[in-house]
C-alpha cells in the first residue's frame, strides 16, 4: 500500500510538472520572440519581450481560453505591484486590457498612471475558443519596487487565471472573480533581450483595442 501511495503521488508530482513550462516561444502571427511561461492546463501564457538595453518599456504576451482573464503581476506578489489583466470582450471579438492594483488580498481595481497598454494587432485577436494579446507595454517597468527592475536578469513575477468573465467584459474596470489557478513565475530577462526589439514596437498601434478575430 505504501509503495502503491508512493507511486500515486509521483504520478500526480510528474503531471503537476508538466503542466507548466518556461522558454522561448515565437508568436506565430507576429514572429516575436519572448522569454515565456505557460500553464497547459488552464491555456495560461505570459511572454516578455526587451530591447538589448532595457529601459521602462516592454513587449507583453498574454493569452486564455474562452471568456476568462489572464493576468500577470509584474513585480511577483499580487499586493502593492502593478498588474496587467487581459480577456476577450462578451462578443468576443476584441481584447481588454487593464492595469490593476490593490493594497492588500481582493479584487484588484483598475488604476491609471503614465504606464500605458498598445496592442499589436497581428497579434491580438480571438477565435471564441482561445484568444491572445500581444502588446507593447510603455512605462511598465518602475524604479519604485511595484515591477522587475530594468537591470534584473531573472524576473520574479506572478501569474493568475480564472475561467469565467469579468462582471462586465467589455469595461476595462470590470470586477473579476478570483482567480482559480495562481503561482510564481522566473523568466529569464536576458534572454528576453533582442535586437529587432525597435522593429517589433513599431507594430503597436494607438490603441489597445484593437483586435484581429
Amino acid at each position: 500500500m505504501k509503495l502503491t501511495l508512493l507511486s500515486s503521488v509521483l504520478a500526480l508530482s510528474s503531471t503537476s510538472l508538466a503542466a507548466t513550462s518556461t522558454g522561448i516561444i515565437v508568436e506565430p502571427k507576429t514572429n516575436i520572440s519572448f522569454s515565456s511561461f505557460s500553464d497547459s492546463a488552464s491555456g495560461y501564457t505570459f511572454g516578455i519581450a526587451l530591447p538589448t538595453t532595457p529601459g521602462t518599456d516592454f513587449i507583453g504576451y498574454l493569452a486564455g481560453k474562452g471568456v476568462g482573464w489572464s493576468g500577470v503581476s509584474l513585480g511577483g506578489p499580487m499586493t502593492n505591484k502593478l498588474l496587467v489583466v487581459a480577456w476577450p470582450n462578451s462578443k468576443a471579438t476584441s481584447i481588454v486590457g487593464s492595469f490593476r492594483e490593490v493594497a492588500k488580498y481582493g479584487p484588484p481595481p483598475e488604476v491609471t498612471g503614465t504606464f500605458t497598454q498598445t496592442a499589436i494587432p497581428a497579434g491580438t485577436y480571438t477565435d471564441g475558443k482561445t484568444w491572445s494579446y500581444v502588446f507593447l507595454c510603455s512605462k511598465c517597468i518602475a524604479s519604485d519596487g511595484t515591477t522587475f527592475a530594468a537591470t534584473d536578469a531573472t524576473g520574479a513575477l506572478g501569474w493568475a487565471v480564472n475561467a469565467a468573465a469579468p462582471a462586465t467584459p467589455d469595461k476595462s474596470s470590470s470586477s473579476l472573480s478570483k482567480h482559480t489557478s495562481q503561482g510564481k513565475i522566473s523568466l529569464d530577462l536576458k534572454a528576453a533581450q533582442s535586437a529587432n526589439y525597435a522593429t517589433w514596437a513599431a507594430l503597436a498601434t494607438k490603441s489597445s483595442r484593437i483586435v484581429r478575430k
